[in-house]
């Protein structure tokens, strides 16, 4: 009888335990179920200061280039550049050589032009810049009529260059690399050099008789 009554009030006990929603006691001696661990934010980032901020990545700008490139003058430029320090307008005035070389660490135009009164003209102008490196000139004693003044005597310039070019027959003007007038022991002189069809020309011509002192012609090497 007794037993029936502790199994009774066991059960009763049971069921006001469900109700109340609360779990029966573990008995002593019970290992504890592990608890589930539960996810934790990462700490925000905290700056020197101590405030808190979001780490962003920011785009870095492309470096700009250092300085503006200058630009080479054309051919045409260049012989603008030359005419304008020679003080004319372009009339008349023929070009013989326009030749793009590298001189003194930097990149110059080499120009020879003569005018219709066969005054002669060198000029060395830097090929980026503009600026006139060297240059001369030389007059032929031809009036600005064209013709020869009464004085006159001997070669002009262009004159000795058309008979160096009469020797190499289909040669051009702008095939005569360097010309120039020299004083050789008391005589005066045109001297200069011909490149033409893979062979180099250089002359020496009296200028008074037009006579040629020297002619030498080798394969070019260049």
């Amino acid at each position: 009888m007794k037993k029936a009554v502790s199994f009774v009030m066991a059960a009763l006990m049971l069921t006001l335990a469900g109700c109340s929603g609360e779990l029966p006691q573990a008995e002593p001696g019970a290992t504890p179920a592990p608890a589930v661990a539960e996810s934790t934010p990462a700490p925000e980032s905290e700056s020197e200061g101590g405030h808190t901020h979001e780490s962003k990545s920011t785009p870095v700008p492309a470096p700009e280039s250092g300085g503006s490139s200058q630009i080479m003058l054309t051919e045409e430029q260049a012989k603008e550049k030359a005419l304008a320090h020679a003080e004319l307008d372009g009339g008349g005035v023929t070009f013989t050589k326009v030749k793009l070389d590298f001189e003194g660490g930097r990149q110059v135009y080499e120009l020879e032009f003569y005018t219709d009164t066969y005054d002669e003209y060198e000029y060395e102008i830097d090929a980026y810049t503009g600026e006139v490196i060297g240059y001369k000139s030389e007059s032929s004693g031809h009036g600005k009529g064209g013709g020869h003044d009464s004085g006159h005597t001997g070669l002009t310039g262009r004159e000795a260059k058309d008979l160096a070019l009469d020797r190499v027959p289909g040669a051009a003007m702008e095939d005569i690399w360097e010309f120039g007038r020299d004083n050789d022991d008391g005589r005066e002189v045109f001297e200069g050099k011909l490149v033409y069809d893979g062979m180099e020309y250089e002359f020496k011509i009296d200028a008074q008789s037009g006579e040629f002192l020297e002619w030498e012609q080798e394969p070019w090497d260049n």
